[in-house]
């Protein structure tokens, strides 16, 4: 048998075995999938192919490699150790989708290497476990037996085997292009990630996966740690006793809104709009948005990096973690988007970006929150508008996008992600010398995005939909300060925060606009003001449209949790320090009361332990 041949019947074997795993995993699990059709069903079986083959190939492609060349003197040797190898490997390999079929109805999600310091707390249970569950260790038991045979079954042993006096050159050459292919997953612009399964129907996500993949594209370092001073009963009770109670629907003056629009700013620092006293500020339209609409002064972003805005703006999830969530060991942990609620109701959801497709996996995390299309900079039509560094300039795709809109039945919720402010910060040769140059990089094209806006904006007053659409203005995050005083906890994260709707103000209480705010209240606020309700949602923001009670906002930094409270500010990390700060414009001195402050602290440490906890053991919805 060639040695072609007999890498090709191996991977054959070890796909249908995937394949059979898959639908055992299906066959356990199926009540997990009722909302999904039987043709919904079998083509997630044929989409994990491709996760089946990443896998794979990750795998076995120096396995494969090492075989295609040959080592005359010790080659039967040599044959004997990679099939030892490819034995054991492959079955470890496969063995770990036997696990997740009994150990995936604990956490709801496949393995990652973090489950493995999970398994450190019962390693000495594990021949118990092997024993309670036999029936798992038989399959394993047959697994590699079986694995075995293929291996050194009589007609391709080691004795029988031609041996091979030169490099077989077409088919090594073959075998690391294909594999190389194959850990990517295809020609996208990024290689696939475990939340990449999770795109085309939520619920299916994890039928899509194997725990071989996620096992190898997740971290063996956790990104958070459990913590332990307070019980989750009492997380929960802590966190329960600032959330609205009542919940009826929202009566007048309120107006549902019938389509949403969410333009997310890229590194528009609240500074850049509203200065201090007397200095010059960029975004000349947006300010004068926030005089129509209604301004919240003290918002801030969950997040410091453009990756955390979309799972705190469109999920209620802030970044309390060093990896990004769609990076993380957490990737596929359930979250409930904002998008997935509106499109079961009956919208047509979408989100735009001009910046080249697959940037910062922007177009996988859009598919996890629920967005049906994306829309990137290969669907634009016209590359003269392409910036040569990120993707479309923001003029031109903002116009693109409300054309597109006015093509769309209603009702929509859509939302688009900018570009131009971004660094290099390249702006169109035509608008060179329009904008201040302030004294920071920045500034210009700031200058230019806000013009952008002003057109988008001006634009879609023309179309039909403009007066019974929802428009929220926010940005992702700050970028650098131009003033010391801003310069701070609060200044680096606070970012502008404008609802609108017809060219007027909601009837928002003016109290509620005047204290802290986060983006993880988006989530909130929208569901409220469409009227939906969902059984379980994550518990870190609030509608704006309901009394807010909490003690103040949590902005995560250098390892620590620091509450901009109504008054004062107050700091918690893991290691139990704590300290105050003064919020903006207040005295160096300040000090908060120890009433306060306790409450503070109390409230940091729910969400902190929620949090994490959640985190580790897939528990935020409830």
């Amino acid at each position: 048998m060639s040695l072609t041949r007999r890498i090709l019947e191996q991977l054959a074997l070890l796909l249908g075995l995937y394949t059979l795993l898959r639908i055992l995993f299906f066959l356990m699990n199926r009540s997990l999938f009722i909302h999904s059709t039987l043709t919904e069903i079998i083509l997630a079986c044929v989409n994990g192919i491709r996760y089946d083959l990443a896998a794979l190939a990750l795998i076995n492609i120096v396995i494969f490699t090492l075989y295609l060349i040959p080592m005359r003197k010790v080659e039967r040797v040599k044959r004997i150790v990679l099939g030892l190898v490819f034995t054991l490997v492959n079955g470890f390999a496969l063995s770990l989708n036997i696990i997740d079929l009994e150990y995936f109805k604990f956490t709801g999600k496949r393995l990652t290497m973090d489950s493995f310091l999970l398994a450190r707390d019962i390693g000495d249970q594990t021949v118990q476990i092997a024993i309670y569950y036999w029936y798992f260790s038989l399959l394993q038991i047959a697994l590699y037996a079986f694995l075995a045979w293929i291996t050194f079954r009589k007609s391709g042993s080691v004795s029988k085997m031609k041996r091979e006096k030169s490099v077989e050159w077409k088919t090594l050459v073959l075998v690391i292009v294909l594999g190389a292919i194959a850990i990517r997953g295809g020609f996208q612009a990024k290689p696939l990630i475990p939340a990449s399964a999770f795109g085309q129907n939520p619920e299916l996500g994890s039928l899509v996966l194997n725990s071989t993949f996620t096992i190898l594209k997740s971290s063996d370092k956790a990104a958070v740690v459990e913590l332990t001073e307070m019980p989750w009963e009492n997380v929960k009770a802590t966190i329960s006793r600032y959330q609205a109670k009542d919940l009826a629907p929202l009566s007048a003056p309120w107006i549902k809104p019938k389509n949403v629009v969410v333009v997310i700013l890229e590194s528009f620092g609240s500074e850049y709009v509203f200065p201090p006293e007397g200095k010059p500020g960029y975004a000349p339209f947006l300010k004068s948005l926030a005089e129509r609409g209604s301004y919240f002064d003290k918002a801030y972003a969950n997040g410091r990096r453009s990756i955390d805005a979309m799972p705190a703006l469109f999920a209620g999830l802030p970044e309390w973690m060093e990896p990004p969530f769609i990076t993380s060991p957490y990737q596929t942990n359930r979250i409930i988007g904002v998008p997935q609620v509106f499109e079961k109701n009956g919208f047509e959801t979408v989100f735009y970006h001009g910046g080249n497709n697959g940037t910062m996996f922007f177009d996988v995390m859009t598919k996890r929150l629920g967005f049906s299309d994306y829309i990137g900079s290969d669907q634009y039509p016209d590359r003269k508008d392409y910036d040569g560094k990120w993707g479309i300039f923001d003029e031109p795709f903002l116009q693109y996008m409300v054309k597109d809109l006015t093509k769309r039945k209603e009702p929509f919720i859509a939302s688009v992600f900018t570009l131009s402010s971004h660094h290099p910060y390249t702006i169109p040769a035509e608008h060179t010398g329009k904008f201040p140059k302030g004294t920071l990089e920045i500034h210009e094209s700031v200058g230019y995005a806000d013009y952008a806006l002003k057109r988008f904006y001006e634009s879609a007053q023309k179309e039909a939909w403009f007066k019974d659409t929802l428009f929220v203005f926010t940005a992702d995050h700050t970028s650098k300060q131009e003033y010391l005083e801003n310069d701070n906890k609060q200044g680096r994260f606070h970012v502008p925060l404008i609802l609108i709707m017809n060219d007027q103000a909601l009837p928002f209480d003016p109290a509620t606009t005047h204290i802290p705010v986060q983006h993880a209240d988006l989530s909130a606020t929208l569901l409220d003001l469409e009227g939906l309700t969902i059984p379980e949602s994550s518990h870190f923001g609030e509608s704006l449209a309901r009394p807010i009670t909490r003690p103040g906002v949590i902005l995560f930094e250098d390892d620590g949790y620091h509450l901009v409270g109504k008054d004062i500010g107050t700091s918690w990390w893991k290691d139990g320090r704590t300290q105050t700060f003064p919020l903006i414009g207040q005295p160096k001195d300040q000090k908060g009361d120890s009433a306060e402050t306790e409450e503070n602290l109390g409230f940091i440490k729910a969400n902190a332990h929620y949090y994490n906890n959640g985190m580790v053991k897939n528990s935020l919805i409830w």
